[in-house]
């Protein structure tokens, strides 16, 4: 029996309702992949133009050489661009664990100083005190990670769930350690040097500085030319539960 004239409709107005969510689906996407990468398209095809205007022959030299000059300035924009992609890439992939763990940081070093303020024995102090160090470089690390590296948990999800890691992962634990120790260093040089904040945790207190961006990351050795942006997000943020990151009462 042939299929009526109301199933051909409800077919074909499926159909055509699939063909509208795959196009807004599609539309949706190329906006934010170009909200993502302000500039970077528009630079690429002045490249090209530039690029196919030095090919011809009969370009004088006046305009040969000032159009040299554009695409000199043109390639060091670009260059820019795509680091400035790439570093907003990072700051939205690793936003969340870097909101947990400087909320981790944050509350350990409050109970550390204040443990510091009621202890009177000279060695509790001293202990008390090294520990305060390194939790400040820990905020550091945190707050002012390199922008175009990617960002190396102060813990690791073995580390927080208490797990062994394998045998297969050693060799990989071990560089990503190495790694992390490199960049605490160079978080370190940079407090003595006052490059950055010796007490961070006032940083994070400063909401004010957070919004007008005052407060600026020192550039990683290799982020030499990579656009300025804003390394303090203390918006809210709704995340999942994770015991590690609980609270440190004990």
């Amino acid at each position: 029996m042939p299929p009526s004239r109301t199933q051909d409709k409800h077919s074909n107005a499926e159909s055509s309702s699939s063909k509208q969510k795959r196009h807004y689906q599609r539309k949706n996407q190329q906006e934010e992949e170009s909200s993502t990468t302000p500039g970077v398209q528009k630079v690429k095809a002045a490249l090209r133009q530039t690029r196919r205007l030095l090919a011809k022959d009969t370009l004088a030299a006046d305009v040969r050489v000032e159009t040299e000059r554009r695409l000199k300035a043109l390639e060091l924009e670009l260059q820019q661009a795509e680091l400035a992609k790439k570093e907003r890439g990072f700051a939205q992939r690793y936003h969340k664990i870097k909101f947990f763990e400087r909320q981790k940081v944050t509350r350990k070093l409050k109970q550390v100083k204040k443990g510091l303020e009621s202890e009177d024995n000279p060695a509790s102090q001293k202990k008390l005190s090294s520990e305060l160090d390194d939790l400040r470089v820990d905020l550091n690390y945190i707050l002012h990670y390199p922008k175009t590296k990617k960002y190396i948990s102060l813990f690791p999800p073995e580390v927080r769930k208490g797990e062994e890691p394998s045998a297969a992962s050693l060799v990989e634990a071990k560089k990503t350690n190495a790694d992390r120790e490199e960049v605490r260093a160079w978080i370190r040089e940079q407090m003595k040097q006052s490059q950055l904040p010796t007490e961070p945790e006032r940083e994070v207190l400063s909401h004010s500085k957070a919004k007008t961006g005052k407060t600026q990351s020192q550039k990683w050795p290799q982020e030499a030319g990579s656009a300025a942006l804003t390394t303090v997000e203390l918006e809210t943020v709704d995340v999942p539960e994770d015991d590690f990151f609980g609270e440190d009462d004990s």
